[in-house]
């Protein structure tokens, strides 16, 4: 009944009714695979690194303008990865020859990155998958799958590592000690962390047999997946406990009475028990891939809040679904999605794909960003996990220098771990839990500096907060009051 209702309401209100709010999360998958999103070709020569850096900030800074905050960058792809590891090797699609060094640490890169632009980057991590049993007829010999023969099942012409055997567990967590040791990213992403589609056919009878120990099998496969996660968190948050953990999982948790649509589930279809998953406390963000539209959409954002244990949920929408391949979407279906999981009180959205926005299909980038993030946003706070509020920032300093505004200020203590945000108000006080006010977020240093109309004469009000790895603001810094136009201060 309160899924109708809200619902009801939904339908009856004008559109842009529902207001930013000041904590949301804006995040955007960049795809690797298959270059789908980032590089357009892989690095071969010295210019194709150059290249491939000015390709990746661009896509940054068009993300930025719109206000996003998360960068979801597709880390591991299939059983590859787009950094020098020990363990797995370079992916092709960024660097030409997978045993090859492409002269540069992308994902080293790619943080720094966004870093200098007041993004996150979370490190997305396809789990099981490893590709195509065949490429052009010929067998599938990455050294991956060499290296974890033993490991490996064939099922429907691709190959996947098997979740039920204890020592893949083992390879993968490796995989995230390595990644999590030594880069600063901000969060760690999984995908496919699940069995495949038709998974009651998963050849997995001979681990079932071993490992089984008299569970019904279904049971056994989502402990499997349930153990994976336990142990991923607890290393994650062992080496460094302000990185956010997050899943993509299947758009609809289970089943809801009287919707005789839905059929792929999580629980059921895939054995995915992310509500598990939140209720023990081993996930900070869930991410359902919710790519349908009307009773397959807005019913299951309200199931999923029901779910949510009081960790956040943020509904991944799909872009790609306006290509008229893939269903032809009107951008109206995107913008009411996203309008309805801010009715509905989730934490944000998600979108798949970044090149779907880059491309302004339809004009969804240029709708999303006058629409619905026209100002910037803070990152809601991760506060099970810290609640301690940084020390307040000096009184900002405040000086015109022709065309722009220069924004300064003094911080105590060390605060290369921190992130700044500078509000600005014609009105004293400044409120800060206005988004209207918040001219800058997460930014990486104690200054920042804004274009401005030396013609137009007026004044404002200016703070700054602080805001620490685990999203958690400070109080605000007094206020300077800076009078701006061409008039002599």
């Amino acid at each position: 009944m309160k899924q109708i209702l809200l619902f009801l309401i939904f339908v009856s209100i004008p559109f842009g009714f529902i207001a930013q709010t000041k904590y949301e999360i804006r995040a955007a998958w960049l795809t690797i695979n298959h270059a789908l999103d980032w590089p357009d070709s892989p690095v071969r020569n010295q210019g194709d690194i150059t290249r491939q850096k000015q390709e990746f900030c661009r896509i940054l800074d068009e993300l930025k303008s719109a206000n996003f905050n998360v960068v979801f960058l597709q880390t591991r792809i299939r059983g590859n990865v787009i950094y020098p590891s020990a363990i797995e090797p370079w992916s092709s699609f960024v660097n030409w020859g997978s045993s090859l060094n492409p002269g540069y640490d992308p994902l080293a890169f790619a943080i720094e990155a966004c870093h200098e632009r007041g993004l996150e980057c979370h490190a997305w991590f396809v789990t099981f998958p490893l590709g195509l049993e065949k490429i052009n007829g010929k067998p599938n010999n990455s050294p991956t799958i060499i290296k974890n023969k033993g490991l490996v099942k064939k099922f429907r012409g691709e190959l996947y590592l098997d979740p039920g055997n204890p020592q893949t567990r083992i390879y993968l967590l490796s995989l995230v000690k390595e990644i999590v040791s030594r880069y600063d990213i901000d969060g760690f992403h999984f995908d496919y962390i699940r069995y495949p589609d038709r998974a009651s056919d998963f050849p997995d009878q001979d681990s079932y047999s071993k490992y089984g120990q008299k569970q019904g099998i279904e049971l056994w496969r989502r402990n499997n997946i349930n153990q994976l996660v336990y142990a991923a968190y607890d290393t994650i948050k062992s080496l460094k406990p302000w990185v956010v953990v997050s899943s993509s999982v299947l758009g609809m948790y289970q089943k809801i009475p009287g919707n005789v649509r839905a059929h792929w589930t999580a629980y059921s279809s895939v054995f995915q028990d992310p509500v598990d998953w939140l209720s023990r406390g081993k996930h900070d963000w869930i991410v359902p891939m919710m790519y349908y539209s009307d009773d397959l959409f807005f019913p299951f954002v309200e199931n999923w809040q029901e779910h949510n244990c009081n960790r956040y949920v943020v509904p991944g929408i799909g872009l790609y679904r306006m290509d008229r391949n893939e269903g032809g979407w009107n951008v109206s279906t995107i913008l009411d999605q996203i309008r309805y999981s801010r009715l509905s009180g989730t934490q944000g959205n998600a979108f798949y794909r970044t090149r779907y926005l880059m491309d302004n299909m339809k004009g969804v980038s240029d709708s999303i960003k006058t629409g619905f993030y026209r100002y910037p946003s803070q990152l809601p706070p991760i506060y099970w996990q810290d609640s301690i509020a940084p020390v307040v920032p000096g009184k900002p300093d405040v000086v015109q220098s022709g065309d722009s505004l220069q924004i300064t200020w003094e911080y105590p203590e060390v605060f290369e771990k921190l992130r700044f945000s500078v509000y600005c108000s014609g009105s004293f006080p400044v409120d800060i839990e206005n988004p209207e006010n918040l001219l800058a977020a997460r930014i990486p240093d104690t200054g920042f500096s804004i274009p401005v109309d030396r013609n137009k004469e007026k004044g404002y009000y200016f703070l700054v907060t602080a805001v620490d790895r685990y999203h958690n603001e400070s109080e605000p810094s007094k206020v300077v009051f800076f009078y701006m136009g061409s008039l002599e201060k």
